[in-house]
């Protein structure tokens, strides 16, 4: 299209001076791919809906920058505006209530609201977009597009971290969304993907191992998947333990007998039972070494082609006192306590898998000690630095402090706990992000 031909088109002008500039750069990035409007603003002004088609945008002084095209116009009451549109907007809400507060007080800015109270009904005028590089009449800056790797079903426990991380990254100027990793099939999409969520990987690993194998031809992928496909599998313990990390001791079962011969060796104690891959506390069991509930209960894991895992009870992870300590690239960031998840003789405290996240404080050996953690697992994989990772450990009497698990891959941040993390975490994201376009430039 000709300059010309562009000025002739309808024009999208996004928000007042203040925040326009701010506003058609995400358009040009790629990182705002929604615009919402009042519908009673065009009643009032008796201006026509926008509709589907070609629009030019406009900037600060009213100059054409190039062309969007509008791909969807939907009126929405106010109660149904989701997640999505809010994401979108490309502002960096990590949820609706927080695009909710920032429009409603620009709209009683600009006016258009008054001192009227809305509610629930009132109709929104929602714009889906792109920006079409092709028609720029600016200079345009390469995007930068994340995806960030999660799952559709959320019902066993609820994915807090993306929402944040979404936010964080789009204020950073780069354009991020989530890819439910068993829909999205591989393709150079993205200049990096972020393994973040997919806690279905359990129940469906060879899928999971196939994708991630796919995806990695395609585009990067973070945490590297070499350290993904060594730590989804809780048999890496026995090599941290070989490289001198304490971990609370583990009887290993491939098969019946080495099952009976774990048990055996608890007598009438208590043990902690779970298949060497899960997600959730799925099939795993505080029980009597002795009772039937535990021999059946082995078997079953074997039966799913599983290796068996056997530890004692630790009184202090009964009472609550695990603590999980979380490092961005590397530096210790912040560390919760769960409480305690396993119910005295079988299933999980409450019925189902409710963690209740508390922010705690980590000592300096309980800090140095993740470090080890992470310095090991680079070590027998020979990978970089995780972007992230999480450390599950116990400070207990009979064991001293001992790693229960070091999540690399699909760990829960809780970054609404956390905001700084969020930042930290986009920030490593974007410098990662840089390192890789540089690279491919020099290679180009």
């Amino acid at each position: 299209m000709t300059p010309e031909e562009i000025r002739d088109l309808p024009a999208m002008e996004l928000g007042d001076d203040a925040l326009r500039t701010g506003l058609t750069t995400a358009v040009i990035t790629g990182v705002k791919t929604m615009t919402t409007s009042l519908h009673r603003s065009y009643l009032t002004d008796s201006e026509p809906l926008p509709v589907p088609g070609l629009q030019r945008l406009v900037g600060l002084h009213e100059e054409s920058l190039g062309v969007v095209e509008v791909l969807e116009v939907t009126l929405l009451p106010l109660g149904e505006i989701t997640q999505e549109i809010a994401r979108g907007e490309g502002e960096g809400f990590d949820s609706v209530a927080a695009w909710r507060e920032a429009h409603e007080r620009f709209w009683r800015s600009t006016g258009e609201l008054g001192e009227d109270e809305w509610d629930e009904n009132e109709i929104i005028v929602v714009e889906r977009f792109r920006w079409l590089p092709e028609h720029a009449l600016v200079p345009t800056p390469e995007p930068r597009r994340v995806g960030i790797v999660v799952t559709d079903d959320y019902s066993e426990a609820p994915d807090r971290d993306t929402a944040p991380l979404i936010a964080q990254l789009q204020l950073l100027g780069i354009a991020a969304q989530p890819v439910i990793w068993h829909e999205w099939t591989p393709r150079p999409d993205y200049d990096l993907l972020v393994i973040r969520t997919p806690w279905n990987y359990a129940s469906r690993t060879e899928e999971f191992l196939d994708w991630l194998e796919r995806a990695e031809a395609q585009v990067q992928v973070l945490n590297q998947p070499a350290l993904i496909r060594w730590n989804l599998d809780k048999v890496y313990l026995r090599e941290l333990e070989a490289e001198g990390i304490a971990v609370v001791p583990t009887r290993w079962a491939d098969d019946d007998a080495a099952l009976r011969h774990g048990l055996a060796a608890h007598a009438e104690g208590w043990v902690v039972i779970k298949p060497s891959i899960s997600a959730g506390s799925f099939d795993t069991g505080l029980l009597r070494a002795d009772s039937a509930a535990a021999l059946a209960l082995g078997e079953r894991i074997l039966a799913r082609g599983l290796t068996v895992m056997i530890q004692p009870e630790v009184p202090e992870l009964s009472e609550g006192r695990e603590k999980a300590l979380y490092f961005i690239d590397g530096q210790h960031s912040h560390s919760i306590a769960k409480g305690a998840l396993l119910a005295r003789g079988g299933g999980l405290r409450g019925g189902s898998y409710q963690e209740d996240p508390q922010l705690v404080q980590a000592s300096a050996a309980e800090v140095e000690f993740g470090e080890h953690v992470l310095a090991a697992a680079e070590r027998r994989t020979e990978t970089l630095m995780p972007l992230y990772g999480r450390v599950d450990l116990v400070d207990s009497a009979q064991f001293g402090t001992a790693l229960l698990e070091a999540e690399l891959f699909e760990p829960a941040l809780n970054l609404h706990l956390a905001p700084s993390a969020a930042l930290a975490l986009a920030r490593s994201i974007e410098s990662r992000l840089s390192e890789h376009q540089a690279a491919n430039a020099m290679v180009g």
